[in-house]
């Protein structure tokens, strides 16, 4: 028997015209609560990798979370850069910064090496006025910006330290379908942004 994906139509990916990413996340994380979402192997520490599975209810909770912060202190239509390391937080980032109806920059952290140019080169171009990041990688990431007078320096937020009760704030975001949800800048092939 074949696999039948119902949001998949003619060979193009279709959401029900009453649906959104985030919508779809929230049912998940109702009906599968306890399911995992996502699992990260982390082969930086440990050859064989070490594994950490996310839960749909927990990754909903996480999203919320972080989500409400970025309503608290962000305006629609702000870009938000993601420049975490390579792991579950990342995915938080994003999709929490799809849950405030906000403009995800999904980037890099700033201490991957020789992409220091090029991270200021998009940081400039985009603008954003938040930066979310992870508590280890925190520093790096403030450090990052202390050649910046303090006026243009983005707000950092680390999203493991948002507490899960501030998602009790969270307010759903009515996206349609032609939403920015997210800025994606390429390799440069052609020029730096």
């Amino acid at each position: 028997m074949a696999f039948h994906n119902p949001f998949i139509k003619d060979g193009l990916i279709k959401f029900p015209d009453n649906g959104s990413l985030v919508k779809h996340v929230e049912r998940w994380a109702r009906v599968r609560g306890d399911k995992v979402a996502y699992r990260f192997v982390d082969f930086s520490t440990e050859r064989d990798g070490v594994e950490r599975d996310l839960s749909w209810a927990v990754f909903g909770a996480r999203n919320r979370a972080v989500g409400a912060r970025l309503q608290q202190v962000t305006e629609p239509g702000d870009r938000v850069a993601i420049l975490c390391p390579q792991n579950l937080e990342y995915l938080i980032a994003f999709f929490g910064t799809l849950y405030s109806g906000r403009i995800a920059v999904p980037l890099f952290d700033p201490s991957e090496p020789g992409h220091v140019g090029r991270l200021h080169a998009v940081l400039d171009d985009c603008s954003p006025s938040t930066i979310l990041t992870t508590t280890e990688a925190a520093e790096g990431v403030r450090k990052f910006f202390r050649s910046r007078p303090a006026k243009e320096r983005p707000r950092v937020i680390a999203v493991d330290a948002v507490p899960d009760e501030v998602g009790g704030t969270w307010e759903p975001v009515d996206v349609q379908h032609d939403t920015i949800a997210y800025l994606q800048y390429t390799s440069g092939s052609t020029r730096i942004p």
